[in-house]
């Protein structure tokens, strides 16, 4: 594999080496979809957001032997989460994804929006990543802060500038697992405050314990039941109301 521009920061580590535990594994089909990416393996599936450069520059590769992924194995696929290209990060996610998350244990059926309705009840929420239900949570939750850097900013929401004032007043944090990939995780962690309720959602999140070691409560993301169905959707250009054969499930560091 080549190694050259390789990121790592203390999170993607832990991940990585949560990869490691699991048994060896056969790689059977990689597909690059524009909003999903998505692995397929001997031991499960799994899939994460496509982040595609904000510019392409002609002559340049995004993604290196492309065409040839599903020669390398699983765990080689996992390693590209460390590359500073967002679509080879997306691969590896979705690599870290296909094992992990089929053997996650103790997981349960419960919901983010679910959650975040009863633990921001009344109190201070911020949202790292504007969600299709963070409309819906600002008449429920006593404040809401929206950080979004994308094509879903709002105006009302807030930069990266802001999270050094606003993030220490929240007392529930929900962050989007594509912080994973944008490198802004690290950033996000050093300014929540340490008795915060922090979550971790979107089908992008990897079910590992090792994520509770950085202070989150709830990991709230999928696990893919229908390998063929999603591979099929997300290489038609899905969005995530649209693909079929999964199942969403929460793994939750403590009840109480």
């Amino acid at each position: 594999m080549n190694t050259t521009n390789l990121l790592s920061n203390p999170v993607i580590d832990s991940v990585l080496n949560a990869v490691g535990l699991v048994p060896a594994a056969t790689t059977l089909d990689v597909r690059i979809g524009p909003f999903w990416s998505v692995v397929n393996t001997t031991a499960g599936a799994g899939m994460a957001s496509t982040l595609r450069p904000h510019a392409h520059v002609h002559g340049t590769v995004p993604i290196t032997d492309a065409g040839s992924l599903c020669d390398r194995t699983p765990a080689e696929l996992a390693d590209l989460l460390q590359s500073a290209s967002t679509p080879e990060a997306a691969v590896g996610l979705a690599a870290v994804n296909a094992l992990i998350n089929p053997a996650a244990a103790n997981l349960s059926g419960d919901k983010a929006l679910a959650v975040l309705e009863e633990r921001a009840a009344g109190r201070k929420l911020a949202m790292i990543g504007r969600f299709p239900f963070a409309d819906r949570l600002r008449d429920q939750c006593g404040q809401l802060w929206v950080f979004e850097r994308g094509l879903n900013r709002r105006q009302e929401d807030f930069g990266e500038e802001a999270m050094e004032q606003l993030l220490p007043q929240a007392d529930v944090v929900a962050v989007t697992a594509t912080t994973l990939l944008n490198r802004t995780l690290p950033g996000v962690l050093a300014c929540v405050r340490p008795d915060a309720f922090l979550m971790m959602l979107g089908p992008s999140t990897p079910l590992t314990t090792a994520l509770f070691d950085f202070g989150f409560d709830i990991l709230c993301g999928t696990v893919i039941e229908d390998p063929s169905t999603v591979l099929r959707a997300a290489g038609e250009g899905a969005v995530t109301k649209q693909i079929t054969g999964v199942r969403r499930v929460s793994l939750w560091k403590d009840r109480n």
